[in-house]
């Protein structure tokens, strides 16, 4: 378990300009969330903010890698990160919900900011949406053959099924004529 002390910055001490504040994420972070276990978390993370008079704007740069079980063979495979997120912290006494996922308003009482949910946020959208390795010849061959055996990856009987009818074949033909 981590302490989510150590993922604020106290941001009402710096002077106006830009600041530089270095996180590293590994796997104890992400003991707190009910989610999927991540495996050897190794995320590093540089935030920019750049303090102005009346705002902050927070620039995250994730760097790293971590274990995620492929979809395709369920064997582990490494999966490298590497994205930037942006971040707007207006102040307002009226603080209300915006649907611009980019911006935060805090109160001018607020004296620090509170990252860890962002970093939660932005590590989970860093991932692929297809957990697989990058070349199928990466995957565990034994069960690929299984996979292919039970005819998940397409048969005789779905590529018939593709074939196109030739009264649409004809439509298209003239559809593409100019």
């Amino acid at each position: 378990m981590t302490e989510k002390k150590q993922f604020e910055i106290p941001f009402s001490g710096l002077k106006l300009g830009s600041h530089r504040f270095d996180f590293k994420i590994e796997d104890s972070f992400f003991e707190d969330y009910d989610l999927e276990k991540l495996n050897n978390v190794d995320v590093s993370i540089a935030v920019h903010l750049d303090k102005k008079a009346n705002m902050l704007v927070l620039n995250f740069e994730l760097e790293g890698q971590m274990t995620l079980i492929c979809d395709r063979c369920t064997d582990q495979f490494i999966q490298k990160i590497n994205h930037d997120f942006d971040l707007i912290v207006r102040f307002s006494d009226i603080i209300e919900e915006s649907d611009n996922e980019e911006l935060l308003i805090l109160s001018p009482n607020d004296h620090t900011i509170s990252l860890d949910d962002y970093f939660h946020e932005f590590v989970l959208l860093s991932l692929p949406t297809k957990r697989a390795h990058s070349d199928i010849e990466d995957c565990n061959q034994e069960m690929i053959k299984k996979i292919d055996e039970m005819g998940y990856y397409g048969s005789e009987d779905e590529e018939e099924e593709n074939e196109i009818d030739p009264r649409w074949a004809d439509l298209k033909k003239i559809k593409t004529k100019k």
